[in-house]
């Protein structure tokens, strides 16, 4: 790792410094904050010649001079609804609005708050957790986070809590070339269980820099959904971090169709035996944007599972990455791992970049992976076409179904319908070209 140069880091210093100054919170907070700073300095701004970053290209989002996030109104009606009674937090560029939320009652203990609410008085239940669990240590942007977060939402559920309507939190950005930078720090004890959607959205052009920290106890169970649905103009760069304990289960959703930049780091660490992840994914691109995936899924105990599917759609000049690695401890013996990528092009222009991977340390385990990228099968469209179906309609046709097995997986019924019909929309009439 190399320092970043003074060219790069002063502005960041001297934002740092000011935000630093305006700050009235713990010693504990504030020294996690320089700690990550001083990180964010230490591991510099990704460039192309980095193997992690060589398909990403920030010099867009670079050549922007960003601004602090202000206090903005927002109308309701923009903001995504789930149709269902949920625990609601909504969150306008980067701080929570209590009149746009709605907080349901809960068990005694189990928070479901925002950070500016929780921390004044559980401190001593926030400071050790936060920012404490393994993975992208060497993710400058989630350093980044680390430093600079203003406000975001904290999830405690005690042992055995089952919350049974879904959670569900809405990021939003006004635009204006700010940088906003979400957090969401979750902990469910032993045996907890909750459905969580956390959705991203905004207007114009900004940074959003999200990060979600997710810890399961012995036998807790989650349902988190990621829907990324970005202003056209917006630059997405996230990190989420898992650990999980022995027997839980983290079935992870990430749906990305926004942003002419869209980058999502992972790492889940399956900490305990009989632990079991999915992570089921979907982009949709098109014209010029980029949809970016980098996933590592660690086995470090016996009996873990884990699968990893992932899916893209891309028309125009859009481009796909996807890196997935999964790592077999020496120790974690019985582990089944599966990886699969695959990618339907709808242009000559598209691009999809597929890079499984596998380290296995273990002598006694089942894995593997395997990664596709094509066009729509022309034998596929003349059958369709021969039963009075237009190209068209026959291309559309395909395209669902392909994407539409990855909605399928998604067991929150109103999610799925939503997201099913926002497919539909996209695969309008003209979104479809010919190869």
């Amino acid at each position: 790792m190399t320092a970043i140069a003074p060219l790069f880091s002063d502005p960041y210093r001297q934002a740092f410094a000011a935000f630093m100054a305006e700050r009235r919170e713990s010693e504990a907070i504030a020294r996690l904050r320089r700690a990550a700073f001083a990180r964010f300095e230490t591991l510099g701004w990704p460039t192309r010649h980095q193997e992690g970053w060589r398909f990403t290209d920030l010099a867009p989002l670079q050549a922007l001079t960003l601004q602090k996030a202000s206090a903005a109104l927002i109308d309701a009606a923009a903001l995504p609804e789930l149709g269902v009674a949920a625990h609601r937090l909504v969150f306008i560029n980067g701080r929570l609005a209590p009149g746009l939320s709605s907080e349901r009652p809960l068990l005694d203990r189990a928070f479901i708050t925002g950070f500016s609410q929780a921390l004044p008085r559980d401190l001593d239940l926030i400071a050790p957790v936060l920012d404490a669990l393994p993975g992208l240590q060497f993710h400058p942007f989630a350093a980044l986070n680390t430093a600079l977060w203003e406000d975001g939402a904290f999830i405690y559920l005690p042992q055995g809590t089952v919350i049974e309507e879904p959670i569900h939190l809405v990021f939003y950005a006004t635009g204006g070339d700010m940088a906003v930078y979400p957090r969401l720090l979750l902990a469910l004890e032993d045996g907890a269980q909750a459905t969580v959607v956390v959705e991203y959205r905004g207007q114009g052009r900004y940074l959003n820099s999200p990060l979600a920290e997710l810890q399961l106890g012995h036998d807790a169970a989650l349902h988190y959904h990621q829907v990324q649905e970005e202003s056209p103009q917006a630059f997405h760069v996230g990190g989420i971090r898992v650990h999980q304990s022995r027997a839980s289960q983290a079935n992870l959703h990430l749906f990305s169709s926004g942003g002419q930049l869209a980058r999502t780091d992972l790492e889940v660490l399956l900490d305990g035996e009989h632990a079991g992840c999915l992570v089921n994914g979907l982009t949709l691109g098109q014209e010029s944007q980029t949809g970016d995936y980098h996933l590592r899924v660690e086995h470090a105990q016996p009996h873990g599972t884990s699968e990893q599917v992932f899916k893209s759609v891309l028309n125009g000049q859009a481009r796909a990455v996807f890196d997935g690695m999964i790592h077999v401890r020496q120790h974690a013996q019985k582990t089944d791992a599966r990886q699969t990528s695959r990618n339907l092009l709808l242009s000559r222009q598209a691009q999809a970049r597929s890079n499984p991977r596998l380290e296995i340390l273990a002598d006694d385990v089942k894995c593997g992976h395997g990664s596709s990228t094509g066009f729509l099968d022309p034998d596929a469209e003349f059958y369709l076409r021969a039963r009075g179906i237009s190209l068209t309609q026959a291309r559309a046709l395909l395209v669902h179904a392909f994407a539409n097995d990855s909605l399928n997986r998604i067991t929150l019924t109103p999610l799925r319908d939503r997201l099913a019909r926002l497919l539909a929309a996209w695969l309008a009439l003209d979104s479809i070209e010919g190869n």
